[in-house]
C-alpha cells in the first residue's frame, strides 16, 4: 500500500512545471514523510545519487560512477558536471551529509550552478534533505555556500487526517490511535497489517521484540544533534512527560532556567521539533502564559513509550513495558485527539470553521480560587473579531459522555474568559467517542461523536481531491 502519492497533487504540479525549465530545487522534510519518492515519481529519468554520512567523497564517487556506468572520476563535482553536460537531471538526496564528509563540496557545486546559470547551460538538479538544520546551513544563512542560489523550494507536510482516512478505510476510532502515534508520515502506515488492530499494530512496531521502528526516534533526530543530543533528549523527554511549562522543565536541569531556554530556543528556532504555545487570546510576544511542545506526534509516543523503557528494552521485560502501554496509551491519545479536532478546525473542514477561522487553545488564571486550583484550560477556541463570535470546545476520547455535564462545566470555564464579554455571541462543541444523550436543543451548541467526526471526514476528503 503506496500512501506517499495521497495529497501531493500541488507539489506534483509545481515539479511538472519545473521540468519545462532550468532550476536548482530544495525539498525539505522530516524521515520517512516521502521526499524520495516524490521526486522519483515526478522525475524516472533523473540520476538518483544518496549522499552517505559516513563514507568518503572517493568512496561516493566510485560508487556512483560505477552506479551509472560513467568513467572514473577522481572528484564528486566532475561527476556532476558530467551528468549535467549529458544534460540529465541530478537528485541529490540527504544532501546535507556533505557537511559531515567534505563541506568544500558546496563550494564546487556554488562555482558550477553559477557559470551554468552565466552561460545559460542545462542545470536542472534536485536536493533533498531530512535535516531542517542543516539544509538551512547550506541554503538560508548569508555566509552558506549555497545562498541565493535555489530557485524553488518545497517542504514535504504530513499527509492530511481527512486524505490518510479515506485512503486507509479503517474505523475512525481505529485510525485516531493510529494517527495519535504515526500522524501524517506516510512510510509509517505503510508497515501496518490491517488485520491487526491500532494498538496491535503499534506495540508490534514499536515495543515488542524486534520492532521495527524501536529505534526510529533516534534515527530521527540523529542528523540534528551532536555532542549535545543527551542534553535535547532530556528536554524532549521531559516534554513528553507532560512538563510543558518553563519552571516544570528547569526542574530537570536544578532550576537552571536560562539554560533550559537556550536549548528550547534551539529547539524551536533551527530545528523546529517543539513549539511553543500561548493562549489564543494573548498576545505571543508578551505572554508569560506559554507553553511547550513537542510537534511530531511519533516523537512523543517515542521520548515517552519507548526512550522512556529503554531499561526495560535492554532486559528485554516486554510484560512492563507492554502494561505501562496499556495504562498510559488511552490518555496519550487523548492529548492528541485535542491536536486532530484543532487540525481539522485549521483545516476548515467544520461548518464553522471558515467563518471562526482564529483557533487555538485558551487557558489562564481565575484570580477567585485558592492556589493550585486557579487555572482554567478549554481545548478549542475560535473565534471572528469582526463579528465579536467565539467558539468554546471540549474534547473527551471517551464513550458515553454526559453532553449536559460537560456543556455545564465548560460554561463554568467560558465566564473567566475576557473577551468582547457583554457583546459576543457563544458557541459550542463538544467531541467525544459517544455521547450518553444527544438531547440538546440549544442550537448554537453541536456535538460531534465519531459518527459525526467520520462524515467531516469524508466530505473533507472529497473537497481536497477535487
Amino acid at each position: 500500500m503506496n500512501l506517499r502519492f495521497i495529497g501531493r497533487e500541488a507539489e506534483r504540479r509545481q515539479l511538472q512545471q519545473l521540468q519545462k525549465q532550468n532550476f536548482l530545487l530544495v525539498v525539505k522534510g522530516r524521515r520517512r514523510i516521502g521526499k524520495t519518492t516524490l521526486l522519483c515519481k515526478a522525475f524516472p529519468q533523473a540520476s538518483y545519487i544518496f549522499i552517505w554520512p559516513d563514507k568518503s567523497p572517493e568512496w561516493l564517487t566510485q560508487q556512483v560512477g560505477e552506479q551509472l556506468r560513467l568513467p572514473e572520476f577522481k572528484k564528486f563535482s566532475d561527476l556532476l558536471l558530467t551528468l549535467l553536460n549529458q544534460k540529465k537531471m541530478v537528485v541529490l538526496d540527504e544532501f546535507q551529509n556533505f557537511l559531515s564528509i567534505d563541506r568544500s563540496l558546496y563550494g564546487e557545486m556554488q562555482k558550477i550552478v553559477d557559470e551554468r546559470k552565466a552561460a545559460g547551460a542545462f542545470l536542472q538538479l534536485a536536493v533533498a534533505g531530512s535535516s531542517h538544520s542543516l539544509i538551512n546551513k547550506v541554503f538560508s544563512s548569508a555566509a552558506a555556500p549555497l545562498y541565493g542560489r535555489r530557485t524553488a523550494e518545497i517542504t514535504l507536510e504530513h499527509l492530511s487526517p481527512a486524505s490518510l482516512f479515506q485512503e486507509l478505510k479503517l474505523p475512525l476510532s481505529e485510525f485516531i490511535e493510529l494517527w495519535a502515534v504515526f500522524e501524517g508520515v506516510p512510510y509509517y502506515y505503510e508497515l501496518l497489517n490491517l488485520n491487526q488492530n491500532a494498538r496491535k499494530n503499534i506495540q508490534r512496531l514499536l515495543l515488542r521484540k524486534e520492532a521495527l521502528l524501536q529505534e526510529e526516534g533516534k534515527a530521527v533526530l540523529s542528523v540534528e544533534f551532536g555532542s549535545d543530543s543527551k542534553t535535547y533528549n532530556t528536554v524532549l523527554t521531559a516534554l513528553a512527560e507532560g512538563k510543558t511549562r518553563l519552571a516544570e522543565i528547569a526542574s530537570v536541569f536544578d532550576n537552571r532556567s536560562t539554560e533550559v531556554i537556550k536549548y528550547l530556543n534551539l529547539l524551536r528556532n533551527e530545528y523546529r521539533i517543539v513549539q511553543r504555545q500561548t493562549p489564543l487570546l494573548s498576545d505571543p510576544q508578551k505572554s508569560r502564559e506559554g507553553e511547550y511542545q513537542i510537534i511530531d506526534n511519533f516523537l512523543s509516543f517515542w521520548f515517552y513509550f519507548v526512550d522512556k523503557q529503554k531499561q526495560y528494552l535492554e532486559q528485554r521485560r516486554y510484560p512492563e513495558i507492554l502494561a505501562f502501554f496499556e495504562t498510559n496509551f488511552n490518555s496519550f491519545v487523548g492529548k492528541m485527539f485535542e491536536r486532530f479536532i484543532l487540525l481539522l478546525w485549521r483545516e476548515q473542514a467544520f461548518p464553522l470553521s471558515p467563518h471562526l477561522d482564529k483557533a487555538g487553545r485558551q487557558w489562564g488564571t481565575i484570580s477567585s480560587s485558592p492556589p493550585r486550583q486557579n487555572q482554567y484550560e478549554i481545548d478549542l477556541c475560535a473565534l471572528n473579531e469582526q463579528s465579536n463570535e467565539i467558539l468554546f470546545g471540549e474534547c473527551k476520547w471517551q464513550e458515553n459522555v454526559d453532553a449536559q455535564k460537560i456543556l455545564q462545566e465548560l460554561r463554568q470555564k467560558t465566564a473567566y474568559v475576557s473577551w468582547h464579554n457583554q457583546q459576543r455571541k457563544e458557541y459550542y462543541a463538544l467531541f467525544a467517542k459517544s455521547f450518553k444523550d444527544q438531547e440538546i436543543t440549544d442550537k448554537n451548541v453541536f456535538l460531534y461523536d465519531l459518527a459525526a467526526l467520520e462524515k467531516i471526514l469524508r466530505k473533507a476528503s472529497r473537497s481536497t481531491s477535487l
